[in-house]
């Protein structure tokens, strides 16, 4: 008897946990809904005008009110592993929406930390392949990297 009730016990546990990493704060949905939400809340144009594709999109999300909230999110619609592709609605259009893997740690793979790369609104015919923003993103991170060996060279 108490052998079967630790049996349930740990099997609850091993399900609440997967259902709040599933659906959690680790979900790409989530991390997409709070990350946008905060560029619109700052409203930084030098940020948002990072994360935009285009000019119509840069524009559209500097209309939007500081207080707007993405109202929806889907699961990954295409993608590879470094990079993933989501549409949101925030307002009244569709944001099609890129995503990154932010590390390649062992963890990281296990649980992947997705952050905003790039957006774009109403897809004009001119949606970027994935293979085109996996090899940006990849040499934004080298950049990023070898910025960090400079100044980590410097301070010596």
């Amino acid at each position: 008897m108490r052998k079967t009730f630790i049996f349930i016990v740990v099997l609850f546990l091993i399900g609440g946990a997967y259902l709040y990493l599933r659906f959690g704060p680790l979900s790409p949905q989530h991390a997409l809904k709070k990350q946008l939400e905060h560029i619109i809340h700052e409203h930084n144009q030098a940020n948002i005008q990072a994360l935009s594709l285009d000019e119509p999109t840069t524009e559209y999300l500097l209309e939007l009110p500081t207080d707007a909230v993405v109202e929806s999110a889907t699961d990954f619609q295409g993608g590879s592993k470094q990079v993933g592709y989501l549409v949101s609605r925030v307002g009244a259009k569709p944001l099609h929406v890129y995503m990154t893997v932010a590390t390649n740690s062992l963890y990281h793979k296990l649980f992947p930390k997705w952050t905003l790369f790039k957006i774009t609104i109403g897809p004009n015919g001119t949606l970027p392949s994935i293979r085109e923003l996996q090899k940006t993103a990849e040499s934004e991170r080298n950049q990023v990297v070898a910025e960090e060996i400079i100044k980590w060279g410097e301070g010596v």
